[in-house]
């Protein structure tokens, strides 16, 4: 994520950002049939044009029909936030998965991959990460407006608002954070036993939260 973050605090080695959605790196697709939004990147510096990264996490739409880039050594874990439904085939790899909004869906990269689309153009978050290196663990909640304290393991966590407001803070940290639709809160440095307050502000909202630790 770009350095003009909204807001930032540290506390015993933990940082905690608010990002919002505009401040995203825009990145072209390798295979040229569109662009993504690229939300964060592990470690700082990597790239998917390099292909050096341990984890990456982006939002793109899929306004067309057609095959994904082939990612060997890379697991991916795709949740559709916009749309009616996408439907991946990965050849005799894999039966067909028909994706539903909010339903984490984990497949190889390395897997020949074609999308099509029954209802119409999509959107989708997209996590891709090096499994022999970092583990990972997608989680959508329809919170609407209630409130939920969800346990963090150590590592890293972030949080994403779909469709609504959010006010997120972690224990330990005197600031909580109110994220916009599509506004995200990424924290590092966790150590194990920190907690996620996470108070719903509108009917609609969905929240995705990612948990990344060493493998």
């Amino acid at each position: 994520m770009r350095p003009n973050v909204r807001s930032h605090e540290q506390h015993r080695g933990r940082q905690v950002q608010h990002l919002a959605l505009a401040d995203a790196r825009q990145v072209p697709w390798s295979n040229g049939r569109g662009v993504t939004s690229e939300l964060a990147v592990w470690p700082p510096g990597a790239s998917l044009e390099r292909a050096d990264f341990d984890w990456r996490i982006a939002s793109a739409p899929v306004d067309e029909p057609g095959p994904f880039s082939v990612l060997p050594g890379i697991e991916r874990i795709l949740v559709l936030t916009e749309g009616a439904g996408l439907e991946l085939a990965h050849g005799d790899l894999a039966p067909r998965a028909r994706l539903r909004r909010l339903e984490p869906y984990r497949f190889s990269g390395a897997w020949p991959t074609v999308a099509s689309l029954p209802a119409g153009g999509v959107r989708d978050f997209n996590v891709m990460f090096a499994p022999d290196r970092v583990d990972v663990q997608v989680a959508a909640l329809g919170l609407g407006g209630r409130r939920l304290r969800e346990a963090l393991r150590p590592g890293q966590a972030f949080v994403h608002a779909l469709g609504g407001q959010l006010t997120a803070r972690v224990t330990g940290e005197e600031q909580s954070f109110e994220l916009e639709p599509g506004d995200s809160l990424w924290v590092r440095g966790l150590s194990g036993g920190e907690e996620l307050d996470l108070t719903g502000r509108s009917p609609d909202l969905a929240v995705l939260l990612v948990t990344l630790a060493q493998a």
